[in-house]
């Protein structure tokens, strides 16, 4: 029971109230805060305490962050590691076409001073597609009816013979290389003058009929002999690396290499036959 004279229920301060009050005390605090770091203690605590759950907070924005940095730095270094790419294989291929150049170079100087025989005007051709039938040696050269050529004109390097013109087109030519299994060159043995027949066996060549008893050596240059009137005398052919003297058999075994570079010269000569002012004489 109430005492005489208290009210029944106690009434509480209004919400207008509650606000000045409230707004005193922090104003109070504030200022003690102020003039004599009261509240230090208090702050210092609360900061401990919330330190963890700020790092808590932090650490999916840190994450967020190192993992773009990560992939702006990884598609950097692809699009550089992409660039060094093109640039390496820009210079490679500039580096060959470099070194095929100074090869090039070095075959047209070799070739202008050739000295081809008196009867024939040389006229120099570029190989457009090289042999890949081993069987069938051919090439093909960047000239044909257009520039008069014709076949049986012979074809040499600044070594030797390369073979023969046998079938023109209106802006290239085929050449069947000394090489090629149905061609036979006529030829003599420099160091004898003994001559000979040399037979294309795809990637060498052989002296075929030939006595055993002939004076024939590895090391021997045959040359043509001119005999044929399609290719002219003196043109070196092959050098003897091989040779075999079965007792059952009455020719000997000559295996050849080709002196001139069938497979790797990329400039060549055509030897065209100069007209003869013999007959054109009325």
């Amino acid at each position: 029971m109430a005492a005489p004279g208290q009210p029944m229920f106690m009434r509480r301060p209004g919400p207008v109230t509650q606000l000045a009050l409230w707004t005193v005390l922090s104003l109070i605090l504030i200022v003690a805060d102020t003039r004599m770091h009261s509240l230090e203690w208090l702050r210092s605590g609360v900061a401990t305490i919330l330190f963890p759950v700020q790092r808590l907070l932090q650490l999916p924005f840190e994450f967020g962050g190192e993992v773009a940095d990560f992939f702006t730095r990884h598609h950097l270094l692809l699009d550089e590691n992409r660039l060094l790419r093109l640039n390496s294989r820009r210079e490679g291929a500039l580096l060959a076409r470099l070194h095929a150049l100074q090869s090039e170079n070095g075959e047209l100087r070799r070739l202008a001073g050739l000295r081809a025989p008196t009867a024939y005007q040389p006229e120099p051709a570029e190989v457009l597609s090289a042999p890949r039938d081993p069987f069938s040696r051919r090439i093909i050269l960047d000239k044909g009816i257009n520039a008069g050529w014709q076949p049986g004109w012979p074809v040499v390097d600044d070594r030797g013979l390369i073979g023969q013109i046998t079938r023109v087109h209106p802006f290239s030519s085929e050449v069947t290389l000394v090489t090629d299994r149905d061609q036979a060159v006529p030829v003599q043995i420099r160091r004898t003058g003994q001559r000979v027949l040399v037979f294309g066996g795809g990637d060498a060549m052989e002296v075929r009929y030939l006595p055993t008893h002939t004076d024939i050596r590895p090391g021997d240059v045959l040359e043509t002999s001119g005999i044929d009137r399609l290719y002219p005398a003196g043109l070196t052919v092959a050098r003897v690396v091989r040779v075999a003297r079965p007792t059952d058999n009455p020719y000997a075994r000559i295996g050849c290499q080709p002196v001139a570079g069938v497979d790797k010269s990329r400039v060549l000569m055509v030897l065209k036959p100069k007209p003869n002012p013999e007959t054109e004489r009325p």
